[in-house]
């Protein structure tokens, strides 16, 4: 059967250009970091986390340079090296590590979290005299070590595993105080010696907007010069979303990205999760993304090479990113919400998203896979968690490949947003995320992630009088309490048009009451305690909406439930 092809503009505008009109022409705009007038012009460097200060292995350090790691994020033991106040012995693998970087014409991003016996007890820095000491050390480090370009303060400051002492019994409202406190002290002494040190702070685990914001309206002299995030629990395709949220706040201001941790626990789906995720962090302007981990770290994270110092199949993926993708000017390509294509320079495609066709359209332009494999240019089909990365001979002027048709129109997950708290929910939308109490309609608002204990750490909808209620792009939790509430989703339907229903839920706690309305009508109502996964077929003479409501079936306990729901357009494809 043949469907019609698509080239990968909107259809919309697709007949108001010349074949001729290169790509700046209509091509999205990229934005560096929170800047959506920019472009990412210097491209996003790749890097690695590696952990030689705490198991020096020189076969690791061969692995990666075969691999072609040139950039690595790593620590330093400060209580191994101030061992007398004021006196710093690099002395052993362990603290000498960065000069066998350096031979190897590698940088260093390098971590600076835990104490010193000598100095708070050996707690997280917070007096005035450790915190000091703790600036002294850093210049000390650098002054040594010329690899080092970067330093990272904290890791993961927002969480409960690394902090100790004082600044973990006084509690996330005090947590933003001590730190800026440390990148203070840290990048004072520093920039009096190397004034290239880049200064990271932030070093948080997900994407929490309500710890961030706090700190960096604090931070008014700009001691943090980039942000450090780990956005482990942020799926890769809602990370735009979340990240636009996270610069809703002005205090992000000109501060550059750095993902200094990023991974995968899933083995075959590994290679495509760097490649995709590197691709997405690119497109948002980040200047740099480091993977976790080079080596195996006793976790469920995919390393880039095994124990042996063999190159995984992750590897080869972070490789081929690094020969290809890393360091080119990047720019996310306009197709529509359900495809992901991104052009890096003018030799380099990547592209993913929901099932359809790709034809390559111009000679010398070959297809390979998240692993750097060659596929047959003539069975070429996107799909949502699979990158397909196309590399031409020559530059060109314009994306070479044209996509087909696909009878996607509405989708939950990859057109979920958060909307601004100047904007509301606009009424127009093709989503709308509310709450129904006792009957009465009431819109969701943004709420930032961590802005107070017992709430995800990444960005959700909620009402303010309902925190226990909230939903994100992949989980709902329909709690508010004694009262009778249930969220809803409401989507504009076309009149006179056939549409089918894709609905899944699954409950992660308690049971739920679903009901399905098409405009007055209903169409279903039923209890979920089991994954289930409807289809159904769906008209409306007129204008309508869809609403899918979810509420707790077990009255005050709350349920929980990923969830996902998509509309499909069958007759939009022809023959």
């Amino acid at each position: 059967m043949l469907h019609r092809h698509l080239p990968i503009w909107p259809l919309a505008v697709a007949a108001c250009l010349s074949p001729a009109l290169p790509i700046d022409a209509f091509a999205a705009p990229l934005s560096r970091f929170c800047s959506p007038q920019m472009q990412n012009m210097a491209g996003t460097r790749l890097g690695a986390a590696s952990n030689f200060a705490q198991g020096w292995n020189p076969r690791t350090l061969k692995a990666a340079t075969r691999l072609g790691v040139t950039r690595f994020r790593d620590s330093l033991r400060w209580k191994d090296i101030e061992r007398a106040r004021g006196r710093y012995r690099f002395e052993g693998a362990r603290n000498l590590y960065p000069d066998e970087l350096a031979r190897n014409g590698a940088h260093l991003t390098l971590t600076l979290n835990w104490g010193n016996p000598l100095y708070d007890g050996g707690e997280t820095p917070h007096s005035a005299e450790a915190l000091a000491a703790f600036g002294r050390f850093a210049r000390a480090a650098v002054r040594r070590f010329p690899a080092i370009d970067t330093l990272e303060i904290g890791n993961e400051v927002n969480g409960a595993n690394f902090v100790n002492g004082k600044v973990k019994t006084d509690g996330l409202p005090r947590r933003a105080d001590y730190h800026l406190a440390m990148v203070r002290a840290a990048s004072a002494a520093v920039k009096a010696e190397r004034p290239d040190i880049t200064v990271l702070g932030g070093a948080t685990h997900s994407l929490p907007a309500g710890f961030l914001w706090p700190l960096l309206e604090k931070d008014r002299t700009g001691a943090i010069e980039g942000l450090a995030l780990h956005p482990y629990t942020t799926p890769i395709d809602q990370l735009p979303a979340q990240f636009a949220l996270l610069c809703q706040s002005p205090a992000v201001g000109t501060r550059s990205l750095t993902v200094t941790e990023f991974s995968s626990a899933r083995p075959r789906q590994a290679p495509d999760d760097l490649v995709r995720t590197f691709t997405v962090l690119a497109s948002l302007g980040a200047t740099e993304v480091d993977w976790y981990p080079l080596n195996p770290r006793g976790d469920r994270q995919k390393p880039l090479i095994d124990q042996a110092g063999r190159i995984t199949p992750t590897g080869d993926a972070f490789r081929f990113v690094g020969e290809h993708l890393a360091g080119q000017p990047v720019r996310r390509l306009p197709v529509d919400d359900f495809t992901f294509a991104a052009a890096f320079g003018t030799r380099a495609w990547v592209v993913w998203g929901v099932p359809r066709a790709l034809h390559i359209t111009a000679p010398g332009v070959r297809a390979f896979d998240a692993q750097g494999r060659p596929l047959p240019d003539d069975e070429l089909t996107l799909a949502e968690t699979r990158a397909l990365v196309l590399l031409a001979d020559q530059p060109q002027t314009r994306p070479p490949f044209a996509l087909g048709c696909q009878t996607q129109i509405a989708d939950s997950r990859l057109q979920f947003s958060y909307p601004s708290p100047h904007e509301g929910t606009p009424s127009k939308d093709l989503f709308r995320s509310l709450a129904r109490i006792g009957g009465v309609d009431r819109p969701l608002s943004a709420m930032p992630g961590q802005e107070r204990r017992g709430v995800p750490w990444t960005p959700y909808l909620s009402l303010a009088a309902h925190r226990g209620a909230r939903i994100d792009g992949t989980s709902l939790r329909p709690a508010f309490g004694r009262k009778d509430g249930a969220l809803v989703q409401s989507i504009a339907i076309a009149p006179n048009t056939e549409l089918e229903l894709d609905l899944e839920l699954t409950p992660t706690s308690g049971a739920l009451d679903v009901g399905l309305r098409l405009g007055a009508k209903e169409l279903d109502a039923f209890t979920v305690t089991a994954p289930v996964h409807l289809k159904r077929r769906l008209h409306s003479e007129t204008p309508a909406r869809l609403e899918i409501t979810v509420a707790s079936a077990s009255g005050l306990r709350p349920a929980t439930a990923d969830y996902r729901i998509r509309l499909s357009q069958p007759g939009r494809c022809p023959a």
